[in-house]
């Protein structure tokens, strides 16, 4: 993955159709917003954590048009467009209860701390280019949050 300016390159695995790389921009206007390059497997981790409902299925599991939508979405710009802005996150963390039988009738309640990646965009984009091969990619998260997202979801 390389950077220029506000541009950055994702590497997807060689036998990707057609382009084997994606460009990512910064999303203009979020000043209190850093990009942090993360490992694609980890950010899936967490966001297959998301307690809010907004779990987006596997690729394979698409409808091949919904495939193909985001396959030309994420295709090379042309010498008039942009590339397309990078996912932007928000790394949280929240404590869930539930319950687990101790007896027949006696039911102990334990308390966990569940930590997720929320979004703001780009839920589509991350699961497409984790399945596409990529092994890092840009995302752009609050201030507050980078160094929890760092100290979770860094390459190795």
């Amino acid at each position: 993955m390389s950077q220029d300016d506000e541009l950055w390159n994702v590497q997807l695995d060689s036998t990707h159709p057609q382009y084997q790389s994606v460009a990512l921009r910064r999303r203009p206007g979020y000043k209190n917003y850093e990009v942090v390059e993360v490992d694609s497997e980890k950010l899936i981790h967490y966001s297959n954590q998301d307690i809010r409902g907004y779990v987006i299925a596997p690729v394979e599991d698409w409808q091949p048009d919904k495939r193909q939508g985001i396959f030309n979405f994420l295709a090379p710009p042309g010498p008039l467009e942009q590339p397309v802005e990078m996912p932007v996150i928000s790394f949280n963390e929240r404590d869930v209860i539930y319950y687990e039988r101790k007896w027949l009738f006696f039911k102990k309640a334990v308390q966990h701390r569940l930590k997720y990646i929320g979004y703001t965009n780009g839920r589509h984009r991350s699961r497409y280019l984790y399945f596409a091969g990529a092994k890092r990619i840009p995302v752009m998260c609050h201030i507050s949050e980078v160094d929890a997202l760092k100290a979770h979801c860094a390459p190795q």
